[in-house]
């Protein structure tokens, strides 16, 4: 009984350690909708941060707002448990201000 017990054990683990890292990737995949972002400073941490990582990208990719909405739509989900340091906060408002705006895309930016 023993020895079956210490071969399920080993089982269990060998089986968690090969699906837990499977598990932790599937809940970070970046869903098709991020590849419609505009490349531009910071998409990487917009994708990062926010799409894939809390919600799917299609859920904002097609809005437009100005800087300060995108501003207060950052500090909000900050305010619910998105984990961004005030730098990342920056550099995620700034890209979206810029290239998610409700104005024209400033001339030179990609």
């Amino acid at each position: 009984m023993t020895k079956r017990w210490l071969v399920a054990a080993a089982a269990v683990l060998l089986a968690w350690l090969v699906l837990a890292p499977s598990a932790v990737e599937a809940q970070r995949r970046i869903d098709a909708a991020a590849a419609k972002l505009p490349e531009g400073d910071g998409k990487l941490a917009v994708v990062e941060f926010c799409a894939g990582a809390c919600h799917p990208a299609a859920r904002f990719v097609n809005m437009k707002r100005s800087r300060a909405d995108w501003h207060n739509e950052v500090m909000w989900m900050v305010a619910r448990g998105a984990q961004l340091f005030p730098e990342d906060v920056d550099t995620v408002t700034n890209y979206l201000g810029t290239y998610l705006s409700d104005r024209d895309v400033p001339q030179g930016a990609k």
